[in-house]
C-alpha cells in the first residue's frame, strides 16, 4: 500500500512539475520573438507577457 502512494505522489508530482517546465519555456519563447521579430504586431501581440 504504501508503494503504491509514493508511485501516486510521485506520478502527480512529476505532472505537475513537467506541465510548470512547459509552460515557463514557452512564457521564454515568446518573450525572445519578441525581441527578434520587433514589429508592431509583435509588441500588441505580447505586450502583456512580457515586459522588456
Amino acid at each position: 500500500m504504501r508503494e503504491l502512494l509514493l508511485i501516486a505522489a510521485g506520478t502527480l508530482f512529476g505532472s505537475c512539475l513537467g506541465v510548470t517546465m512547459m509552460c515557463l519555456f514557452q512564457i521564454n519563447k515568446d518573450c525572445r520573438i519578441k525581441r527578434k521579430e520587433d514589429t508592431d504586431y509583435e509588441k500588441e501581440k505580447h505586450s502583456e507577457d512580457c515586459t522588456l
